[in-house]
């Protein structure tokens, strides 16, 4: 997993590279979540919000951003996400 300010590359299924940019990084029942856009080549946008968790010490080199499997816990997280959207917000 690269970082470079709210851009992280990550490789998918393939081998192949994507980039995504970070909207929010939140803690949420002990799990430290990452809510990530695609980038999109120019004049292409897209909203569909990927949830991923960190596995390991976020502070470490070992930290790995996984999918989330149990997809109650990936809905409670995309529902916090979207709390957190809209109180920013207002």
């Amino acid at each position: 997993m690269e970082n470079s300010n709210n851009i992280i590359i990550l490789e998918d299924e393939h081998g192949c590279s994507i980039e995504f940019e970070v909207i929010d990084v939140f803690e949420f029942e002990g799990i430290t979540f990452f809510a990530l856009l695609e980038c999109m080549p120019e004049g292409q946008e897209t909203d569909e919000v990927l949830i991923m968790k960190v596995e390991g010490d976020i502070d470490s080199e070992e930290a790995e951003l996984v999918m989330v499997e149990d997809e109650d816990l990936l809905q409670r997280a995309f529902d916090e996400f979207v709390r957190r959207d809209e109180e920013a917000d207002e």
